[in-house]
């Protein structure tokens, strides 16, 4: 049995140039890995909480030291002599070390980046592939689902582009009937299409902080007839070979119980909204809706869920933030058909499985999520084979995206060499 001899932790560099928690694991053996957790900027109300220096003028209070000196300090020291394998044990440790429900004692960051790299020696360990293991921990099949959906970030506003569209993204999906290799090549594809149109049109090809282009629309309608255009004038077919998402993030343009938007002067009240989404989703072929509605309006989650769930999947992020409890209330009110992933908005990775679970019992479409704060570390990639996710969305086809964008095709490769 291998144990833990040692864990360090160290502050990196993330995708917006703020800190990141990197852990490393040693094991008796002397086998090690190492992981680092990732950082939001549209955050749901009950994420667990994740430590900053804000009082540090250290990467403009974005610093993460205190977040490291927890794991050196506090996590490390108790996890010594651990056997590795045992995830949960491990993870459970952690939480009791915290003893809060949302990490605010020890951080988020922190806990999962430890967990995180207890997953990755623990597959080390095991001579198997970080997404076997994660099977393995999630369901002990040795089948694994090697096609996942990649929700492509095409166009992007709301806090991720201050200053373009009011919806946090607008999202190109490619047909669920293509080879994984077929999906990443039309989003690459699309993307390149729609940057070269951009410029044609004298619009910014600035891209935002997840590689979406953020140019300057009048509204959201002029956006999404944008790359509307871009999909007819090419090889592909909307409706055929691809659809296209939105990613409303409702609860940033949520004014005094109503919504404002800049396609009308007025705000939108809840059946205004309702009739707005029905009209995108008939026109531009909207099959995937997240956040439609603000995180905490049960009764609006409700009434839209009956009216638009038919021809679009309704998925829950900031109202349901990877947290059993919250996923309860959704499922209690039939609010909706899909869920986003965040292994950093629960804490652990044991957590984060047990979210999966409730939802596949519930016959609900898994989404696996990034950051807008992404490091170089690929786990969700392994991570979403392991749990045979429906879809992946992991940004835009470029820039350091395309980490696990990557990783996701090397294990794609690996399974059909050893079938």
């Amino acid at each position: 049995m291998a144990t833990i001899k040692k864990i360090f932790s160290e502050e990196v560099l993330n995708s917006k140039g703020y800190g990141g928690v990197e852990t490393t694991v040693i094991l008796s053996n002397d086998i090690t890995a190492s992981s680092s957790s990732p950082s939001g900027t549209s955050k749901g109300t009950y994420e667990a909480h994740e430590i900053i220096d804000d009082k540090n003028k250290r990467y403009n209070g974005h610093g993460v030291l205190k977040a490291v000196e927890n794991v050196n300090k506090i996590i490390a020291p108790s996890l010594l002599g651990t056997d590795i394998n045992n995830q949960k044990k491990i993870d459970n440790i952690m939480m009791e070390l915290d003893g809060t429900k949302d990490k605010s004692r020890l951080g988020a960051n922190a806990i999962l980046s430890v967990s995180q790299a207890v997953a990755k020696t623990g597959a080390k360990n095991s001579s198997l592939p970080l997404y076997l293991y994660i099977n393995k921990l999630f369901s002990g099949n040795k089948t694994v689902k090697k096609n996942p959906t990649p929700l492509f970030v095409m166009i992007a506003g709301g806090k991720h582009a201050e200053g373009s569209i009011d919806f946090q993204e607008i999202l190109l999906i490619p047909s669920t009937s293509k080879t994984f290799e077929e999906k990443i090549e039309t989003g690459v594809n699309i993307y390149h299409i729609l940057e070269h149109k951009l410029l044609e049109l004298g619009l910014s090809t600035l891209t935002s902080i997840e590689g979406g282009f953020s140019p300057n629309f009048s509204n959201n309608i002029e956006a999404l007839r944008l790359i509307k255009g871009v999909i007819r004038n090419s090889s592909y077919k909307l409706s055929i070979d691809v659809s296209l998402g939105i990613d409303a993030a409702s609860t940033s343009f949520y004014k005094e119980k109503q919504y404002l938007l800049k396609d009308k002067t007025t705000l939108y009240n809840l059946e205004d909204l309702i009739d707005l989404y029905q009209k995108l989703i008939s026109d531009f072929n909207i099959t995937y809706l997240e956040d439609p509605f603000f995180e905490d309006d049960w009764s609006s989650w409700q009434k839209g869920f009956k009216k638009i769930s038919v021809h679009s999947l309704i998925v829950g992020d900031d109202l349901t933030v990877t947290n059993p409890d919250r996923l309860k209330l959704a499922l209690n009110n039939n609010a909706i058909n899909g869920i986003i992933i965040k292994p950093n908005q629960i804490g652990t990775i044991t957590e984060t499985l047990e979210v999966v679970k409730m939802a596949r019992l519930n016959n609900l479409k898994v989404i696996i999520s990034h950051r807008s704060g992404e490091t170089m570390d690929d786990f969700i990639a392994d991570f979403a084979i392991g749990v045979g996710a429906d879809y992946v969305k992991f940004g835009a086809p470029a820039r350091e995206r395309v980490v696990k964008y990557n990783r996701l095709l090397k294990i794609k490769r690996e399974l059909d060499q050893n079938p």
